[in-house]
This record gives structure tokens, sequence and C-alpha cells, in this order.
């Protein structure tokens, strides 16, 4: 497990370099991660370099990431509403007024203080139909804790992403119930904890409480956020307890391993049953009827 999470937090720092120059742009004028926090040589938003060493700040954003298909049949209206959420109940929470100046609070966390509950960074990715109706949404929110990106990564890029973030979040529903999303397969293969919308069979993917949780509405998904968000980075023991689990979940669940136990049983099932049809006097006797 400590290689696990050695090769992460190296993914994390490589990974942040490379996407500094993305981060700076806002989806709007500016938010709380694009001001004066990427402007002094080799220091990013989520690093410090001082010798021959990069150094994870300890007041960085939380990096969450969500891969979307921008259809109809993925809400990503719940992703917004629990951000709006998680922005006011913290404010709350630190009583703080709507008179409160989100530029002071951005210049404090630039010189180095940090609160109790970190700025989440969303980073969407993905191509749809829907991305310019929920851009222009992000646009015009006023945020003091929250900022969005939306980016399209390559094949190479994606996995690098997923091993820097902090939190999965799913918002996939099947019309069916019967199909699991492969992005949750792939943030598990990274060892990303995740946060998914609930369906008949998701549990089959998602074990709540040990790698990833469910939720049904965006006040459910926004009370998740404050919760496994609460004293990052170092004081957030349930989100450290998920990640271990999406980390065992990696490493057990292989190809081998897999058929072993689902895809070999169900064969040798259906081939036994079809020998068995074959050798049937029923089966015997419709075939000399057909001769």
């Amino acid at each position: 497990m400590i290689s696990h999470l050695f090769s992460s937090i190296q993914l994390h720092l490589k990974r942040n370099i490379r996407l500094n120059e993305n981060l700076c742009h806002p989806i709007g004028v500016r938010d709380c991660v694009s001001t004066g926090s990427m402007e002094f040589g080799d220091e990013t938003l989520f690093t410090s370099h001082i010798g021959n060493d990069f150094l994870l700040k300890q007041n960085r954003p939380a990096l969450i990431v969500s891969s979307t298909s921008w259809t109809p049949d993925e809400d990503f209206g719940i992703l917004l509403e629990a951000a709006v959420m998680y922005d006011s109940r913290v404010a709350a929470i630190l009583n703080e007024n709507d008179s409160t100046d989100e530029g002071v609070l951005w210049k404090e966390i630039s010189n180095g203080k940090q609160l109790l509950y970190p700025r989440l960074l969303f980073i969407i990715t993905g191509k749809g139909p829907e991305k310019e109706k929920y851009g222009e949404k992000i646009k015009y929110l006023t945020l003091k804790r929250v900022a969005f990106r939306t980016m399209w990564l390559s094949a190479e890029d994606y996995p690098l992403l997923l091993g820097s973030a902090d939190l999965g979040v799913c918002l996939h529903t099947s019309s069916s119930g019967l199909d699991l999303p492969m992005k949750v397969v792939d943030m598990f293969g990274c060892g990303l904890a995740v946060c998914a919308v609930s369906y008949s069979c998701i549990q089959e993917l998602v074990k709540v409480e040990k790698n990833g949780l469910l939720f049904s509405s965006s006040s459910e998904l926004a009370d998740e956020l404050l919760m496994l968000f609460r004293g990052f980075p170092d004081e957030c023991n349930a989100l450290k307890s998920l990640r271990n689990g999406a980390l065992e979940t990696s490493s057990s669940a292989r190809w081998d391993t897999e058929w072993e136990e689902h895809a070999k049983p169900l064969i040798s099932e259906i081939t036994n049953r079809a020998i068995g049809l074959r050798d049937s006097p029923q089966y015997q006797r419709m075939c000399f009827q057909h001769d």
C-alpha cells in the first residue's frame, strides 16, 4: 500500500505542474484558484519548490475529478448545486456573512492561510452537447471556495489526472439499472475514492464507506463533501479511509481474479447446461425428427 501511495503522490506532483497553465484560466472572470496563487516561478497552486524538492502545500485546494458525457443521462446540475451548497454551508460554519469580501479571503489564502474546510477545485473532463450550457451556468456562479475547470485529456493524461486527484465524482445513472460505469472502474484503478449517484446495481461496484459513498441528491453530495474534506489535507480521516479502500480495490480487482470469481463460473454453468441439453433425450428426438 505504501508503494501505491508513494506513486500517487509522485503523480500528484508531476500532474499539478503540467496542468498549471490550464488552471490559471477561470471559466468566469476570476475565482478562488486563479487569484494570486501561480505567479512565483516554480511554485504552483498545489506545490512549493524548495531546493530540489517539490512539496505539497498545506493550504492547497482539494482536487475533485468528474468525467461526463455532458448529456441529459448525467445530471450535471446535481454537482453544481452541491458546489453552491458546500460554499454556503462552509461560510455559515465559519460565521461569515454575505458581505465578506472574497478578494480578501483569496489574498489571505494566497499568503498561506489554512482553514478548516479547503477550497474545492473540480476538473470536469469529457465532451458532449450540454457542455456549453453548463459552462455558461458556471461562469455566473458566485462562489468563494469552489472553482471549476473543463478539459479534454488524452488517453495518456487522463489516468495521471485521476492519480493526482483527492476524490472522484460519478454522475452516471443507468436507464436499464443493470450497467456499471467504467469511469468508476478507472478511478478505482488509480486508487481514487468515489462519490457516485445511487441506483439499483451501483453497490456492486461502490462499497459504501469502504471505497466510496453514494448520494441521491445535491444536498447529500454537499454533506459528503463537508464530511470528507473537513480538516484537509492532514485531518480528513474519513477520506483517507476511503482512499485506502479504493487502493485495496485497485490491487484486488485484477483480470485473473475477476475471471476466477465471476466470469469463469458463469461460463462454466452455461457450458454445462448446453452439454446437458445436447445429451438429453428431448434434444436427441428433435435432431432425429429434423433429419
